[in-house]
């Protein structure tokens, strides 16, 4: 069974439970004629797409069929601001503008803030967005998923934006100091970034939290994730590749003996031998 198969939700729970269970207060939920009792049911909430508990976790409210699993990591792609657009063309859609154009809030707070996401799942009726006389999409199952999400790359200019499933596990020196990443470029049909973030996130759930060089535990961070820095074996600067193969997650002192070292090919040809460049 697949990654993706797992996380097909099999009941449906109630999203007051599964937002609590993410670390969001939900105490202003039971303020409305229904009191606490039905505090589950409050409209002003319950149907929401994104829910946010500032400077701690935004929880996002997605479809599974939306859902990609691209070398062993599920990640989505969306665009929130297309979705508003949509339905600020269509009359009688107002709410479902707002909670789109909350849900591309919610994910730019998560990306300058460095926050976690936890991914409410959701399966059943969806309805087709550009076709306005359907009626509302109806969940009939949906589940909390167990690991952290996060936005991997986000365009300002679009609205188009990458989440990637575990990648609040584990940090690299580019997630803790993301500056570190426009530091390292070089010119493919223009300045392009050299790093992907999904590859980058491969690598780091690869390793499991053990440094691939010494097999030593990562650091664990304040926060709970594990440290490891991750490394281009063969440097792009000497004709290497960004893929996963070609990345490793080591420890901070081997990543500086690895581009410094007296044993810089030693480490070079372990790493290889370890991450096994697939044959051409």
């Amino acid at each position: 069974m697949s990654v993706l198969d797992d996380l097909k939700p099999r009941s449906k729970l109630h999203v007051i439970d599964l937002v609590r269970e993410a670390g969001v207060d939900v105490g202003d939920w039971s303020k409305f004629k229904g009191g606490e009792k039905k505090a589950g049911v409050n409209p002003k909430y319950c149907y929401e797409w994104s829910f946010v508990e500032p400077g701690r976790v935004v929880v996002l409210s997605w479809w599974h069929e939306d859902l990609r699993e691209e070398g062993g990591v599920v990640c989505t792609r969306l665009n929130l601001r297309e979705v508003a657009r949509v339905y600020g063309e269509q009359l009688g859609k107002g709410v479902w503008t707002r909670r789109a154009r909350k849900f591309d809030h919610a994910v730019r707070e998560a990306k300058d803030q460095n926050l976690p996401i936890r991914m409410i799942i959701n399966d059943g009726e969806r309805r087709n967005i550009n076709d306005p006389e359907l009626k509302p999409s109806k969940v009939k199952r949906r589940l909390l998923d167990g690991s952290p999400w996060a936005v991997t790359a986000y365009d300002e200019e679009t609205g188009n934006f990458t989440l990637v499933r575990g990648h609040g596990e584990y940090a690299d020196q580019f997630s803790v100091h993301p500056e570190s990443e426009a530091l390292e470029r070089r010119p493919v049909s223009g300045m392009a970034f050299v790093r992907n973030p999904a590859l980058r996130t491969m690598a780091l759930q690869r390793a499991k939290g053990l440094r691939e060089y010494c097999g030593v535990p990562g650091l664990r961070t304040e926060n709970g994730t594990v440290f490891l820095e991750t490394h281009h074996v063969v440097p792009l600067g000497e004709g290497g590749i960004d893929a996963e193969w070609n990345i490793a997650a080591i420890c901070p002192n081997h990543h500086r003996e690895a581009h410094h070292g007296a044993r810089a090919v030693e480490i070079r040809e372990a790493l290889l031998s370890k991450l096994k460049r697939p044959s051409r």
